[in-house]
């Protein structure tokens, strides 16, 4: 095979460039057409002209962001790059835009004739309707044998219109491609990308396709601006021709142009990011790019070449600058090259297959081909064009990031480590009081439900004894034992329902749930209500009624400490006429006594864990501390104390 390039001046300059080089009774001859001309008519003129002087030739062109040619790179021509082949026959396949860019790769792959026989594709796409990416994975899913090649089209950054045509003309918004069949063509495809992440890793929160929301939980824009600067985010997306995000992709570094900042912060990026990827800020350095041109070379080199195409990213050119040429120069000592700047970079990844066909960004392209095994390339003295000085001084600074980065990571993972290590800790100390005081609690349950019983168990006792003296008496009959059993039934209820209270309100709640206060109130004091009527302490719920979202049992736990704690001092300062008031008001519980009140020099401690004012052995010091952490914790409320005439009052504010 042979490629030869040229720019188009007229008609008369292409017919003498079509003899000169005999391209006209060429069989099977490809032609491809980059232009930074995006005009309509231009184009369609063009194409006629051709074909006058090739009728039968193969075209696939698209629109540019700028033109490579050979040793040259310019903007506004048309670059023709004929490319003539000895033994592989050419397909061209156009498809126009469907309803997602997946299915316009699927119906583009539908028209390839002989599809198991093809080997390559070169593929331009629409460069503002398509997205490349999900483009791409119907190459993947239905022909995942062919390499594809090429990129999505541009129009000088002005992002209005980009065009695509074939030897037939306009194909509409979708998407052209020339197909190669040749079994022994040889085909290499490489990269240079010169990218470096810097500073610390991010994680993708939230992202639609290629609309990024959130990294970290903050707007891109916001991570712009911290990481980079106001003046950085606020130029975007210009800025983010330098500073793309970086993401690892089968192990391989892609960059993420952004094109586009939104009015919430979201950032649009030229390819697609997945919630959960792992990325990076990236930094474009003239002198480390360049350097990779050596490593691209010695790789192409490594394989038979005829023909050199190069697919590259306009960010790319508009970063270097005129320093681009650097970057493509070798190229031309190794084989005719021809390219153009794209809005997005088709590669072929054959190291793994479930990565096969991707798209990049920032990133330049290089297809090579050869139908000719022995066409291999001498190696060239060539002078790469680096500062090396500047190169060393950058990565200097970028590994003093990145180092620095990487120990505040580790710094940060140990502390975390060591904070769940200790909440951990704490976890099972407060599962343990609370055991404890639960545990406390019980036995004072188990009292309450002996008052509870005592009276019905007595009454059983009665009943039974005084049945022997009826049965003498000639009293029992029909009737009789009906109302006998009637009242042993409800004795016997009214014992089992205290068993179920006191069942109930130990079980273990699992879940929130909306449950009436004053309710849950009244059924904690008719448990409590035989120990407080023992000391005779009158009780008084008063007040209006409100739900609320929680853990009813645990709420109640809360509510008995405070009955019992009330009790006790009564008790303790002897007071005649013992009165607990409860009241309810928005939201809020109130619990008051006459019991004396608390000692002014420790009522700000008696939430604190072990911490009693009860005599050895009558006081655990966990209810009032579990009482806090169940309402402060895990009902998000608010606890306190104080002190009134005669008493003491405890408020819970839900």
């Amino acid at each position: 095979m042979k490629t030869i390039n040229s720019y188009y001046t007229d008609k008369k300059d292409l017919e003498n460039f079509i003899k000169v080089h005999n391209i006209k009774d060429a069989d099977n001859a490809l032609l491809q057409i980059f232009t930074g001309i995006c005009d309509e008519n231009f184009i369609n003129n063009l194409v006629k002209e051709i074909k006058e002087f090739l009728p039968n030739i193969n075209i696939i062109g698209s629109t540019t962001d700028g033109e490579i040619k050979d040793k040259e790179v310019t903007k506004n021509s048309t670059v023709l790059s004929f490319s003539v082949f000895e033994k592989t026959r050419i397909e061209i396949c156009t498809v126009t835009e469907e309803k997602s860019s997946f299915q316009t790769g699927k119906s583009l792959i539908a028209k390839i004739p002989n599809i198991d026989s093809a080997k390559l594709a070169i593929v331009f796409a629409d460069g503002l309707n398509t997205n490349g990416e999900i483009f791409l994975k119907a190459f993947n899913k239905f022909a995942s044998h062919i390499t594809v090649a090429g990129g999505l089209s541009g129009d000088n950054a002005a992002f209005t219109k980009t065009y695509l045509f074939t030897q037939d003309g306009f194909s509409g918004d979708g998407a052209v491609c020339a197909i190669l069949y040749n079994p022994d063509l040889i085909i290499n495809t490489t990269l240079s990308f010169g990218w470096k992440a810097i500073g610390k890793e991010f994680t993708v929160t939230r992202a639609v396709e290629n609309r990024v929301y959130s990294i970290d939980n903050q707007t891109p824009l916001q991570i712009y601006k911290k990481y980079l600067g106001d003046d950085i985010g606020n130029q975007l997306p210009a800025t983010g021709i330098e500073f793309p995000l970086i993401i690892k992709r089968d192990d391989r570094e892609i960059a993420r142009a952004i094109v586009a900042k939104e009015d919430d912060g979201s950032l649009i990026f030229a390819g697609n990011i997945k919630t959960g990827d792992k990325t990076w800020l990236g930094y474009g350095n003239i002198e480390n790019i360049l350097r990779n041109t050596k490593n691209l070379y010695e790789d192409i080199i490594n394989n038979p070449v005829e023909s050199i195409f190069i697919y590259s990213c306009m960010a790319r050119k508009r970063l270097l600058g005129d320093e681009i040429l650097n970057e493509i120069l070798p190229l031309t000592k190794i084989a005719p090259t021809s390219g153009f700047f794209t809005y997005g970079e088709f590669f072929h990844n054959s190291n793994k297959q479930e990565y096969g066909n991707q798209l990049l960004n920032q990133t330049m392209t290089v297809l090579t081909l050869s139908e000719n095994s022995s066409k291999i390339v001498s190696k060239n003295d060539i002078t790469f064009l680096v500062n090396t000085n500047s190169i060393q001084t950058i990565e200097a600074l970028s590994h003093l990031i990145s180092q620095t980065t990487r120990e505040l990571q580790e710094l940060n993972q140990d502390l975390e480590n060591k904070v769940k290590c200790e909440v951990e800790k704490n976890r099972l100390k407060d599962q343990h009081m609370v055991q404890q005081s639960r545990l406390a609690q019980m036995g004072e349950m188990i009292g309450n439900i002996a008052h509870q019983w005592r009276q019905p168990l007595n009454a059983l006792n009665v009943n039974i004894e005084n049945l022997e003296f009826d049965y003498e008496d000639g009293v029992i009959d029909k009737e009789f034992l009906d109302k006998f059993i009637n009242k042993q039934t409800k004795i016997l209820h009214f014992m089992s329902n205290t068993i179920d209270d006191f069942r109930n309100f130990f079980r273990v709640d699992k879940e929130k749930i909306s449950f009436s206060i004053k309710k849950a109130i009244q059924d904690n004091v008719n448990i409590q209500i035989s120990e407080l009527n023992k000391y005779g302490i009158a009780i008084n719920i008063q007040g209006e009624d409100f739900i609320i979202d929680g853990f009813q049992n645990e709420f109640l736990q809360v509510i008995m400490n405070l009955i019992s704690n009330a009790k006790d001092a009564i008790v303790e300062t002897k007071q005649k006429d013992g009165q607990i008031d409860i009241s309810l008001m928005e939201n809020k519980v109130t619990v008051t006594d006459n019991g004396g009140g608390i000692p002014s020099d420790i009522i700000e401690r008696i939430f604190e864990p072990y911490y009693t004012t009860k005599e050895q052995g009558k006081g655990t010091g966990m209810g009032l501390y579990m009482s806090k952490m169940i309402i402060e914790d895990n009902m998000g409320g608010k606890i306190g104390v104080s002190n009134v005439d005669g008493g003491a009052s405890f408020t819970i504010k839900l």
